[in-house]
Parts: structure tokens; sequence; C-alpha cells
């Protein structure tokens, strides 16, 4: 981590910002990890599924990352958390690294445009998330902006490099959602704005949204090759030290031979199968299960992520020795890929 080290160093022994609490040093910090001393990373949106399964196994999770802080086009933060989520964490002593987001969506676009392009609402965000952190006493933030336009590639970098210089000194986590790239293409519609060099130098980890492989046509969320495709592009692109794989845990079911899919939790895709009478079968090359069923003379495909899929992913992991994973999202994985956890993680 060279940028950061020497932006600490640089500002060693401060630990106050006029007029705000401490913030707390990155050493007092101290995330779970796994057997294999490993983060396991979980994303999060409240849901009474997720709320169930972070009170199960919040003392194996390294870091909860919540969907919990929207922007705004004057560069405030919208707080979307929950109290309950925040209790249960605290009580656990489980870490937080919070989410500042555009709301995952295609029209905020031209939101993000304005924000990382235009100084004033550039450096609010800055002082928005700092505040955010120090009132809050998160470990750290994740920047997760979608549908980026690629133009705006030097602004997100200028953008994470001002935020890092401005949180890093006091010991906080940053870390950024990068979609997957197979290869450098700065002019792709939806990652080209991310580049993987600059943005290793400046955070602490980038998670590797390794999914979505398939969306607006039917196929695997994300296969075994186009996962290992992935992590060859980004550990030539960054240190492999500050690479974190992002792995789904759900999965999609399709109406159609095109068009967006409905999104179905583990649970919610064994109970369709077994609804409709299809037989699941886990395809090898892919490495994932799958289904077909008619419903209204319309046949849908359904692939989704079980223990089985996601073991496959850990093993990749494992095998290019990354500090861990973050999984998307807590409440919709198989239970069973907790003991691959800890059993093989």
């Amino acid at each position: 981590m060279v940028a950061t080290a020497q932006t600490r160093r640089a500002r060693t022994g401060r630990e106050r910002i006029e007029g705000e609490r401490s913030a707390p040093r990155m050493g007092e910090v101290t995330p779970r990890l796994t057997p294999g001393g490993r983060q396991n990373n979980w994303y999060y949106v409240t849901t009474a599924g997720a709320l169930r399964s972070l009170r199960e196994h919040c003392s194996e999770i390294s870091y909860l990352v919540p969907f919990w802080y929207g922007i705004t086009s004057s560069g405030t933060l919208v707080d979307q958390s929950d109290p309950e989520t925040r209790r249960v964490a605290r009580e656990c002593g489980l870490p937080v690294i919070a989410i500042v987001h555009n709301y995952s969506s295609r029209e905020a676009s031209d939101l993000v445009h304005e924000v990382i392009t235009t100084p004033s609402p550039r450096q609010s965000l800055t002082r928005a998330i700092l505040a955010m952190l120090n009132r809050e006493r998160y470990a750290g933030v994740n920047i997760d902006f979608e549908f980026v336009p690629p133009g705006d590639r030097q602004a997100l970098t200028a953008f994470v490099r001002e935020l890092n210089v401005a949180i890093s000194p006091l010991g906080y986590l940053l870390t950024i959602s990068v979609p997957a790239k197979l290869r450098e293409d700065p002019a792709h519609p939806f990652s080209g704005a991310f580049d993987y060099p600059a943005l290793g130098e400046i955070a602490d980890y980038l998670y590797v949204l390794a999914y979505d492989e398939h969306f607006g046509t039917p196929g695997p969320v994300a296969s075994t090759g186009f996962v290992r495709t992935v992590l060859d592009y980004a550990t030539q692109a960054v240190e492999r030290t500050k690479i974190v794989l992002g792995m789904a845990a759900y999965g999609y079911d399709w109406a159609g031979e095109a068009g967006l899919p409905t999104t179905l939790t583990h649970s919610g895709a064994l109970a369709l199968a077994e609804r409709r009478g299809a037989v699941i079968t886990f395809d090898r090359e892919a490495g994932e299960p799958t289904f077909m069923y008619t419903e209204d003379g319309v046949e849908h495909t359904v692939w989704f992520e079980d223990a089985r899929s996601m073991g496959l992913k850990l093993e990749l992991a494992r095998a290019r020795d990354l500090p861990g994973i973050a999984v998307w999202r807590l409440g919709q994985e198989d239970p069973e890929v907790w003991r691959l956890i800890r059993r093989s993680f």
C-alpha cells in the first residue's frame, strides 16, 4: 500500500480534525479473519433475511459493507442506515465499511458526473464522508459508483485521491468497488472510468466485482472461466495484496431469451425449482447450477450460486493468495457456504 502508507507517514500523529471527535487509528480496528488468515467481507442491504444472517454469522465476518449512504448533487450524503443493524454490529464488535453510492442506477450517471467533475460538490462530498466516519466511528468507506461516464476517468481518480488525503491519515480504510474487466478498455461504457492501476495506487483495497457475467441474456452469473479471466487482468494491473474478490451469492431468472432478469436468493431458487418441478443440474464447465421451467408458455432460464459454485471461486482467491473476498450480499447465500469458508478459506 505504497501511496496510502506514504500519506499516513507524512501526517503521523494527527488524530483530530478541528471541532470533530478523534478518529480511530487503523491498528485499533482488528477484523476477524478466516482460519486461513483472509478477510471474509459481506455487502449488506437491510432485509429480514440479511438481519437474520447477520445475527447468526457476525462473529465470522471481517467487515460488514452496508449500502447506506447515497450522494446528492451538492455533495451531501443521504443517510439510509438502520439503527438495528448498527446496534447488532456494534454489540458484536463487527467493523463497518460504509458504502457511499449513486443508487446503482443508470439514471444516476449524470449525478455522479456532476459531483466528481465540479470542484464544490466534490470537495463537499469529501468533507461529508470524513464527517460521517468521525461521527459513526466506522472502520472506513467503500466508494460504489456505477454507470460513471468513461470520460470521467481522470475525475474519478482525482476524487479518490482527494478522499484518500482526507481520511487515510486518520486511519480510515479507503476501498472502492470496481466493475469486472477482462482487458483494459477506457471507452467501455460501464468499466472504462475505472483506472485499475491508478486506483490501486491510492486505495487500500479494490473490491473487484467478478459477477454479472450475464444480465441482458441468460447465462451464468459468474462462471469460473469468467472469474479467472477477471483476476488475470486485475492481478496484472494492481498489486495482489490490494485485490479483494467480489463474489455473488444470488441468482437470476430470465423469461425468454433476452431482457432483464428477476433476482433470486439461493433459497428462492431452490423453492422455485421445487414449485415448478424443475431439475437442477450443475454445469461443470460454468461451475454453476442451473435449471429451466415454463410458465404461461414462456421458457425461463435460471442460473444461481450455491456453496459448490462459491467454493470454486474461493479456490481461485486462495490460489492467487488474495487478501479476501467481498460477497454480494448477506442473506442471499447458501447456508453451506459458511461451513466452506470455515473449513477451507
